[in-house]
This record gives structure tokens, sequence and C-alpha cells, in this order.
């Protein structure tokens, strides 16, 4: 899929911009502040409904504006055009309209123009909080599946209402434990849901990540992924259980700690609480992994992505690349850059210095630079 063009009204410091792209490499240079993060943060908008940013909608907003607007014209794979349009309004909900239809939510254009994403806050992934690591493994598989867009989205509702009655039942010094087995119930089906397709994920990921680690890092280094609960045993992960075996071991785990629940006021198990184990010549990459082994492992994640949506969806996803190459060695760089040609995807790179990238672009790869 690619992208044909994008117009962005009142977003960050765009008041209204119009842009035509390549369908292969386009490089948007340009001073700190520029406005060029934006370009992809509207991209970003029309793929997966948010800035891949952690930022808040009103903070999108221009100054003085009171509402902003990002909408695209892509093309798939099979030449169907994809049309894309997102609103935001100041204390509104998002207005989201599509080639599907009007008045969509998030999860309905989710996956629709697949994006992989790398920026330099993305290194949290490999040395920060399990929550980093829940998010990307999120995010690749809602691309990949609109049933786990939905249950993912399931999950939080529902883990929301049983924390505030837990909450209630602890505040008031009683709960209502009908009520509270009904949530358990519904908790229990989703998120174990949840887990069986993150582990099914990783065990079908995995291939993908070693194949595209030794590229990056030109060498081979043993590192794994893991699926990590935080409440099943590490031992029950590895023999592959069906999600009928999940779902009876969170069932004991909920009846072990329905008392330590009550009296805390908060959930204690489940999937929400889950991690994904990276590792590296046999520790934690979080732990060991040298600055460089972290760029290395981060790319690896990120090629791996693209491939697993590529394979997924038979779609060719779109490739965002945020001011990584300053981040990078000229290693690095060299054979991030080499595979971004290969694979002929459109990608969109972001420099404050396109001097080495215009020159690493082969002659009769369509391109264009934006400043």
């Amino acid at each position: 899929m690619y992208i044909r063009s994008l117009s962005l009204m009142n977003l960050r410091n765009h008041e209204q911009t119009d842009v035509e792209f390549s369908p292969e490499v386009n490089i948007i240079e340009g001073e700190n502040g520029a406005g060029k993060t934006t370009i992809l943060e509207g991209i970003s908008i029309c793929g997966l409904s948010k800035s891949f940013l952690p930022t808040s909608e009103p903070l999108l907003i221009r100054q003085g504006a009171d509402f902003y607007r990002s909408s695209a014209s892509a093309e798939s794979s099979l030449g169907v055009t994809y049309k894309i349009a997102v609103q935001y309004t100041a204390g509104s909900r998002k207005l989201i309209g599509s080639s599907i239809g009007e008045n969509l939510s998030p999860k309905d254009i989710i996956g629709e123009m697949p994006l992989v994403v790398l920026s330099p806050d993305f290194k949290e992934i490999t040395f920060g909080s399990p929550d980093n690591r829940r998010r990307f493994i999120d995010m690749l598989l809602s691309q990949s599946s609109k049933r786990y867009a939905e249950e993912s989205l399931n999950l939080k509702r529902i883990l929301k209402q049983r924390n505030n009655l837990l909450s209630q039942g602890k505040l008031h010094g009683n709960i209502n434990l009908d009520l509270l087995d009904v949530w358990t119930s519904s908790f229990i089906e989703t998120s174990a849901e949840i887990a069986y397709r993150r582990m099914s994920f990783i065990r079908e990921f995995t291939p993908y990540f070693i194949e595209a680690y030794r590229g990056v890092a030109g060498e081979a280094e043993p590192i794994v992924l893991r699926y990590d609960p935080d409440s099943l045993p590490i031992q029950f992960t590895d023999s592959n259980p069906t999600l009928q075996d999940i779902e009876a071991e969170y069932l004991e785990i909920a009846n072990r700690r329905k008392i330590e629940e009550m009296r805390r006021g908060v959930t204690v198990f489940g999937a929400q609480k889950d991690d994904l184990y990276i590792g590296i010549n046999g520790g934690n990459a979080r732990e060991i992994a040298s600055q460089g082994q972290h760029k290395s492992l981060l790319i690896a994640l990120k090629t791996a992505e693209f491939e697993f949506i590529r394979a997924a969806k038979d779609e060719m996803p779109i490739m965002l690349f945020d001011d990584i190459f300053s981040e990078l060695d000229s290693a690095r760089t060299s054979r991030v850059f080499e595979n971004i040609i290969c694979s002929h995807a459109q990608t969109f790179i972001t420099t404050t210095e396109s001097d080495s990238l215009r020159k690493a672009i082969p002659d009769g790869v369509q391109s264009a630079f934006s400043e």
C-alpha cells in the first residue's frame, strides 16, 4: 500500500498542509521544530487513529484552533483506492470516515492502512517497562487481526468495570459478590483470549525476529523471545496451552486471590500485567544488552513487524522512520537503508541532514524530498 497524498489542518504547527508523495522513498528534511514529525503523525492518525507519540489529543490541536483534521488518499497493492479522514474537536469524540463508511470507531480503521513506525521514543521497547512491550505486541496484532483489536478494547473496558467495583467495595466495606462473579467471568474469558493469541503470536513471530536481527547486527548472537506472564507459570506457557487451559488456570487464580483483590480494591492478575521477554547472549536484554545491541534489537523487532504484517495482511505496510538515522552508526544505517530499498515499501524518513540519504538511494528508485 502507498499514500498518494496527505492533507493536514490545524495539526500542531501545520495550519493547512497538502502533500503528494512518491510511492517509494520520501525524505522530509528540516530543522528541529519545523513540523517534519507532524507529517508522520498525520499519517499515523490516518492509519492507527492516533499519533505514534505519547501525547493527548488536545495537545495535537494548533494553538488558537479548536480542532485538527488529517486525511489521506492511498492505494492498496491491488490498486484499490482507500480514503480516510480523522477529525478531532476539543471536548468531542473523534469523527472518522473512510472508504469503509462513516461514523467509524478506531478499531474499524486500524490495519486498513498498515504502518510500521520507528522513532527514538520506541527504544523503551527493549529496555523500558513491560507496558511498552505490551503496547508493541498489541498494536502489531491489532493491525494484523480485527478480532484481536476488538478483544484488546474489551479487555480494557472489562478491567475498568471490574476495578471500579473492587475499588468501591474497598471504599464502602462491602461488595456485590454476584456482580463481581459476573465481571470476573467476563474478565477471565477475554484475558485468556488475549494471552492465548499473544503466545501464539510469539511462536510465529520469533523466526522473523531472529532473521531480522542477523541482517541488522551482521552477526549471529543468540537471541530469544518469550511470553512472560505475570500470573501464569512460565512452564505453563512453554507447553503450548489451549485457550481452555488458560481459562482454567485464571479461574483457579481468581478463586485463590479473591480475598486479596477485595482487600486491595484492584485486579491482581491477568494479561494486562504480562511482559515480553527479550533475551540476548543468555541474559535479559533489558539488563545486559549494550547500547548498540539495544539499537539492533529494536530495528530487528520493527523489521520483523514489517514482514509479519505483510504476510498476515497480504499487503505491503508503509514504513515511518522518525529521525532514527541520527541515532544509528553508519554500518547500521547502511543495512537498514538497504533493507528499505529492497522491500520497495513506501517509506517516510525525517531528518535534519539528508545528504547521506540522498546518496544512498540507487538510480531507478522513485524518491521525493521535502523541506
